[in-house]
């Protein structure tokens, strides 16, 4: 009986060794998330769409751009983005009749993160994100102003929320709730039981 339960014993030995081998290599699989001003770039790019849709055959304009202090990180992403997609930049000293005037406007930005919640028991704590951009752009041949609001969710690792924030920029961080009580506590009692009943099993097969 005593050989039987070694042998069972070195094949649970063996499955856990190739556990933890697998352990690793799961986790540093697992995609980065995107920073946050990477994804506030994103939503200055759905911006920027829109306006170039609104120009539709225009390909010559005079662009404005009202960023204040705080988002002027985004100024030449629209310029790159417009200068792609064919549009000419020119300026009020421009000879050129044929160039529309566009307006744009970041006026607001927004970044939340949930409650954390475990993935699992022995798993890491995943938060929701929400970031939102919002503005208004205005082109002269329309004679209309558009209002914008783009928003982006997703859930992020909380040990990975100081790394995606940007000191340097501080629209990119927001309030992160505490991790709960019970959470955090649960595991180590989780854990010193299995140890306990894994000791009492070892000592009940052995004196049989």
């Amino acid at each position: 009986m005593k050989y039987n339960f070694l042998n069972i014993n070195g094949v649970i030995i063996k499955s856990l060794r190739f556990l933890f081998f697998l352990i690793p290599v799961s986790i540093y699989a697992q995609p980065q998330s995107p920073t946050n001003i990477d994804v506030f770039y994103t939503l200055v790019d759905s911006a920027a769409d829109m306006v170039i849709k609104d120009l539709g055959n225009v390909k010559t304009v005079n662009l404005e751009l009202n960023f204040g202090i705080d988002y002027s990180v985004f100024a030449n992403r629209v310029r790159g983005k417009l200068l792609r997609s064919g549009v000419q930049l020119v300026g009020d000293e421009s000879d050129s009749k044929d160039f529309v005037r566009v307006n744009l406007v970041l006026d607001n930005s927004f970044v939340a993160y949930s409650e954390p919640e475990k993935d699992g028991i022995f798993g890491d704590f995943y938060t929701q994100r929400t970031i939102k951009l919002s503005g208004n752009y205005f082109i002269s041949k329309n004679s209309e102003v558009k209002e914008f609001i783009f928003t982006n969710i997703d859930k992020v690792k909380v040990d990975d929320v100081e790394e995606l924030e940007n000191r340097s920029y501080p629209f990119t961080r927001g309030d992160l709730p505490p991790e709960p009580f019970f959470s955090t506590l649960w595991e180590p009692i989780v854990a010193i039981g299995a140890a306990a009943l894994t000791v009492i099993l070892f000592f009940t097969v052995r004196s049989k």
